[in-house]
């Protein structure tokens, strides 16, 4: 690997000679993770904060069921007296919750531990814990109550659970990070949004899908392509009396555009994915059309949550970055659906007039509204406000919030409280448009995609989303490494070229980017606790650090691998290098050299996004040996070193 003018090792960074420190061969008998590189609770000095992300009604009405994300638990709410009656301790992170068709059971997925915790739903006493796959989130029970189905948002598919054994029976692959369920009301069905885009052709716009997973046969019965939009979050199912389709929020990106038609408006919007599957009425394919939420002037950021009142007559969307949820007049809704051409989802896709004619009403909640749920008489919708540690309580007759559900978290806020308030507020923004979270979501993550930033030539200089996991101490910032520190990538850059408005005051950056530092990755599934590694991955880290070709030649310096990627600074040397992969539209040939902790849940690669998969980095994009030197690996080498780099 070299610097910009084809000499190893130096390059300017924030107006000072920095030098890429390589001696590092010392470690490769030690520690194979960086100092601070492991996960750990995020919240060092947490004063005890709830975060509800999720919450389910009993089949009566009288309880609500909360999923508490901070303090790992589940809170249990009286809906006539609105008091918190109960709490039972589940697994690290919980994401989700479900109940069994009966009613008598509760099942929680915990993120962080790779499991769903099986709670008695009267006694609240734990009865079972039930291994997943990597990273767990939605889930749902089939009709039977036989079965369980639970997204592995870090390996893209779903467990199905045989409850009577408590054992995986099968995997069944979906789309990219998998993340909200639900049950069709025949039972046949289950649906999945994924949250983040299929892997698909450079400089193409986005296309996300909903899978559908037929509960007979337990395989997928159809792909459902959803066009131009990313982060499809909660489903809703609205009454076959009243349609029969699906309601499922998401984000429209207009990310091959410059970042300078941000003060125009319409660069980010956000509204409804409305899907007809294809087992709903013998159709021969899912019809889809996608319906704004927006306004002309005002944007509601990130709708997450979902929900369709039993009759048929209100849908609830809620815009997390916003904090607002928006009311939905079904009837009218399906008037103007009527309009819209069967073969042309995108017909009212860019339509910023739309939400007018069905949205009966917007009403403020608390900070990041992420769920909702429905009263069985339709008289009350819920609504967990994930950073106030409340439940909004909104009145269907009056469409009013009549009231506020405290769920008994701590009235302390810290610094990092706040920069993760501010993190997900989309006042910030240009109208609104969106927030920190919205091109991070899911604590920190990339979306996956490419954007045009604004540089001295519109539309060249195009780059890849990065992750904020992880990356204190791993300045500086940009992929043109103009950005010494967080303070200025979350002040004034932002300011200036992403919101286009008065931005964060120097004390909202201050806590903002305590916030950004303190994310960390998730634990990494391809690496043992223990230190252990397998064959595969013990090959691959002597490829990682050899100094010799096959034929034993000696590699050059500034053509190792660690050379860039140095262990004992997270994995990137804090320089900018030119390893080959500028394009014709770059206006620069070096790039800051990304840190590799976390890398295997990152694709696509490159600064550009080009590269899909980890192994075309080198079989597509490094004829020259310029990105380390691997023209004399096979097959089987590539493949070792990949399953090396997932440890890091």
């Amino acid at each position: 690997m070299r610097g910009g003018n084809g000499k190893p090792g130096i390059a300017r960074v924030g107006g000072k000679w920095r030098v890429c420190l390589t001696i590092v061969l010392f470690w490769v008998a030690g520690s194979r993770r960086a100092a601070g590189a492991g996960w750990s609770e995020r919240w060092d000095s947490d004063p005890g904060y709830l975060n509800p992300i999720d919450l389910e009604i009993s089949p009566g009405g009288s309880r609500l069921y909360v999923v508490c994300q901070e303090s790992n638990e589940v809170r249990v709410v009286d809906t006539r007296t609105h008091e918190v009656i109960g709490r039972v301790k589940v697994g690290l992170k919980p994401e989700a919750i479900a109940l069994s068709p009966d009613g008598k059971t509760l099942y929680v997925s915990n993120e962080h531990s790779d499991s769903v915790t099986e709670i008695d739903a009267r006694s609240l006493r734990v009865r079972g814990v039930l291994k997943t796959g990597w990273g767990p989130v939605g889930l749902t029970t089939d009709r039977t109550g036989k079965f369980l189905y639970v997204a592995n948002t870090l390996e893209n598919d779903v467990s199905i659970i045989n409850l009577a054994t408590g054992h995986q029976v099968k995997r069944v692959e979906t789309s990219r990070f998998p993340e909200y369920m639900d049950l069709s009301r025949s039972g046949n069905h289950i649906y999945v949004s994924n949250l983040i885009a299929r892997l698909g052709p450079y400089y193409r716009p986005p296309v996300s899908e909903v899978t559908v997973i037929n509960t007979r046969k337990q395989m997928v019965s159809e792909r459902i392509s959803v066009p131009g939009v990313i982060e499809l979050r909660h489903i809703a199912q609205v009454p076959r009396s009243a349609g029969g389709y699906l309601l499922i929020p998401f984000m429209r990106p207009k990310n091959l555009n410059a970042l300078i038609q941000i003060p125009q408006g319409w660069y980010l919007t956000h509204g409804m994915a409305v899907i007809w599957p294809r087992h709903s009425g013998g159709r021969p394919r899912a019809r889809v059309t996608e319906v704004l939420l927006d306004d002309i002037d005002h944007y509601y950021a990130d709708g997450t949550g979902a929900a369709v009142t039993p009759n048929g007559d209100w849908a609830l969307i809620t815009a997390a970055s916003a904090n607002v949820v928006s009311i939905i007049n079904v009837a009218r809704l399906n008037r103007l659906l009527q309009q819209i051409p069967v073969n042309d989802p995108e017909a009212l896709a860019d339509r910023l007039d739309s939400a007018r004619h069905f949205v009966a009403r917007r009403l403020p909640t608390g900070r990041d509204p992420t769920a909702v749920a429905v009263s069985p008489d339709n008289h009350y919708a819920y609504i967990t406000n994930r950073l106030d540690d409340s439940i909004s309580v909104v009145n269907l007759r009056s469409l009013r919030i009549v009231s506020t559900i405290d769920l008994g978290g701590p009235k302390e806020i810290t610094v990092l409280r706040r920069g993760e308030q501010l993190f997900h507020d989309a006042r910030f923004c240009y109208e609104g448009q969106f927030a920190c979270v919205t091109c991070h979501p899911h604590g920190g993550l990339s979306n996956g995609l490419t954007w045009s930033f604004e540089t001295p030539k519109l539309g060249h200089d195009l780059v890849q989303n990065r992750t904020l996991r992880s990356i204190a101490g791993t300045s500086p910032f940009n992929w043109n490494g103009m950005n010494p520190n967080l303070e200025v990538q979350d002040g004034p850059r932002t300011e200036m070229y992403i919101f286009r408005s008065q931005g964060f005051s120097p004390s909202e950056v201050r806590d903002l980017t305590s916030f950004v530092r303190s994310l960390r990755l998730p634990p990494d599934p391809y690496d043992d606790p223990g230190g252990d590694l397998t064959p595969a991955q013990r090959r691959g880290r002597a490829i990682f650090f050899r100094t010799k070709t096959n034929d034993g030649r000696l590699i050059p310096l500034h053509d190792r691998c660690y050379y860039c990627h140095a262990p004992l600074t997270h994995y990137t040397s804090r320089v900018q290098m030119n390893v080959g992969t500028a394009t014709p539209h770059d206006t620069i040939q070096s790039f800051d050299v990304p840190q590799l902790q976390g890398v295997w849940m990152r694709a696509p690669y490159l600064h550009n996004g080009e590269a899909l998969t980890l192994e075309e980095i080198w079989t597509k994009f490094n004829a020259h040996n310029q990105h380390g030197f691997t023209s004399d690996m096979n097959k089987a080498q590539l493949n070792d070193l990949v399953e090396f780099l997932k440890t890091l």
